[in-house]
């Protein structure tokens, strides 16, 4: 597991996120559904990727098997070069921990825990050391500085969205995935959290992976991928509100796999 091959390693600089021939099939026989088909994707370091399709596409399954939620039935994912498919639970818990973070609808905060504790609690089940002035000034950064002793039920769902946003990057981590993480914010509070997974990619490095439905939040990506029926259908770069939305309505047209005129067709596309 985690294996690093030559090739792989003169990638790691431009390359965050790797995913070779994803195949996930759900159910047996007659009852089976394919939810990836043979996907292959390459996302660079630093940048700001949405995940859009129909229900059904594969968008969530997509995230799940390269976040290492789920595995795949076949293929490979490889973050900074380093491939996580295979290995015991405790091998890929460990590797999650260490290089990916996560931004979830529902937020999944402890609610017994303060702000500033659930914001340090992966250092804290990853056993590292927890830097608590870092975790201040992360939670500053995200407009959470003078709420550190608040409990997740004394926070609007802005908040508790933005404390999420602290817990992810507390960590370091390559790759943040986040899944719906404005499907339950009013529309300002749903800027605010889009204008901070921006921040995170400009400001900080990371590389951020949303599934999202909502065009509006699409655009504030670098790249939107759009997958149908388990295959990638096309992508959008530099998108805005209109041509997400244009391109969605015309999901499987026959034209759809032409790539974008706005720029380089990302590796892996």
């Amino acid at each position: 597991m985690f294996r690093r091959t030559t090739q792989e390693h003169t990638r790691r600089a431009a390359e965050a996120l790797r995913l070779v021939s994803l195949r996930k099939v759900y159910g047996a026989a007659d009852s089976a559904v394919t939810a990836l088909d043979g996907v292959t994707l390459s996302l660079g370091a630093g940048t700001f990727t949405a995940v859009m399709g129909p229900s059904g596409s594969g968008k969530s399954t997509l995230l799940q098997c390269a976040a290492g939620l789920d595995r795949p039935d076949a293929g490979q994912v490889m973050v900074d070069g380093e491939e996580m498919t295979g290995g015991t639970e405790a091998e890929l818990t460990k590797f999650r921990r260490q290089r990916i973070g996560f931004v979830f609808q529902q937020y999944n905060l402890l609610p017994t825990l303060t702000v500033a504790q659930n914001t340090t609690l992966p250092l804290k089940l990853a056993g590292r050391r927890i830097d608590r002035d870092r975790a201040r000034d992360i939670l500053t950064q995200v407009g959470l500085g003078d709420r550190l002793g608040h409990r997740p039920d004394q926070l609007s769902g802005g908040q508790r969205q933005r404390v999420a946003i602290a817990r992810a990057l507390v960590t370091e981590p390559s790759v943040v995935f986040a899944d719906e993480p404005t499907g339950a914010l009013d529309t300002r509070s749903a800027r605010d959290v889009l204008r901070l997974l921006q921040a995170a990619v400009r400001i900080h490095g990371r590389t951020v992976v949303m599934v999202t439905h909502d065009p509006v939040a699409a655009s504030y990506a670098d790249t939107v991928v759009f997958l149908a029926d388990g295959r990638l259908a096309g992508h959008l770069n530099a998108p805005t509100v209109d041509a997400v939305a244009e391109r969605l309505a015309h999901l499987g047209d026959s034209d759809n796999d032409r790539g974008s005129d706005r720029g380089d067709v990302p590796a892996g596309v």
